[in-house]
Order: C-alpha cells, then sequence, then structure tokens
C-alpha cells in the first residue's frame, strides 16, 4: 500500500481518532443537539395548542358577549315595553280621574241649578201669593185674614202646578 501512497499506520491511526472523534462528538454534541430540538419541537407544540386553547376560549368569549348583549337588547325592549304601558296606563288613568271630575262638576252644576230653581220658584210662588193678597184685598176691598188667604193661594198654586 505504500506503493499507492498509502501509509497504513497513519491510515488506521486517522480511523482511530475518526471514531473516537465520532463517537465523542455523538455523545457530546450530537444527543445534546438532538434533546436541544426534540425540546424546541415540544415547546413550539405547546404555543400551539396554547394558541389554539386561546383562540376556542376567544370563541366562547365572543359566543357569550354576543349572548350577553342579545340579552341586554332584549331587556331594554321589555323595559322600553313596560315604560311605554306604564305611561298608557298613567294617561288612561288621568283621563278616566279628569272625566270623574268633570262628571262630578256637571252634577253639582245642576244640583245648585236645580237648587236655585227651586228657590226661584218658592220666592215666585210667595211673591205671588202676596201679590194676590194685596190685590185681591184691593178688589173686594177689604181685608182678608192672612192666614186663610194664604191657604187660598197654596191650593190655588197646587191646582195651577198640576198644568205645568
Amino acid at each position: 500500500m505504500e506503493g499507492l501512497g498509502i501509509n497504513l499506520n497513519g491510515l488506521i491511526a486517522q480511523i482511530v481518532n475518526f471514531s473516537l472523534l465520532f463517537i465523542l462528538l455523538y455523545m457530546v454534541a450530537y444527543k445534546p443537539v438532538l434533546r436541544m430540538l426534540d425540546q424546541r419541537s415540544q415547546r413550539v407544540q405547546q404555543s400551539m395548542e396554547q394558541a389554539a386553547e386561546i383562540e376556542r376560549r376567544l370563541a366562547l368569549a365572543q359566543q357569550d358577549y354576543e349572548r350577553q348583549l342579545e340579552q341586554a337588547r332584549k331587556e331594554g325592549q321589555a323595559i322600553i315595553a313596560q315604560a311605554a304601558q306604564a305611561a298608557d296606563r298613567l294617561r288612561e288613568e288621568t283621563v278616566r280621574q279628569a272625566k270623574e271630575e268633570a262628571q262630578k262638576l256637571v252634577e253639582k252644576a245642576k244640583s245648585e241649578i236645580e237648587y236655585e230653581r227651586r228657590r226661584a220658584m218658592a220666592e215666585l210662588q210667595d211673591d205671588v201669593a202676596n201679590i194676590a193678597v194685596l190685590a185681591a184685598g184691593k178688589v173686594i176691598n177689604r181685608s182678608l185674614d192672612p192666614e186663610a188667604h194664604r191657604q187660598l193661594i197654596q191650593e190655588f198654586l197646587k191646582e195651577t202646578g198640576q198644568f205645568n
């Protein structure tokens, strides 16, 4: 082999050195590098799983937010409807009370008018009775007993009251 320019002792020494270097590098560098790459791969996988979990939670939170927003809209609409109903009831109650007040005022006015009419009629009857007594006294030229005369007039008024 020396004819080929190969030194057998040098070749064996280089093979032994290369094998020792390969074993040493395999144990010292290759395994730690592989372990580091595996750990990095696991961290990337965990990060991706965490990102997926965060996305899932975000989607759930978005759904919950939308559900709460819809519920708030419904509650707001219900509150508005209740307020409208309360306003309608208040308006109806106010109108009813106003009508009752107006009816009471009309009834009171009617009562007062009836009272005044009766009072005026009584005064008119008294005035007519007095005038009739005076006229009768002048016609017959004598004075009648006021009590008897008053009875006579009352009877006359009762008879004429039936014609009214």
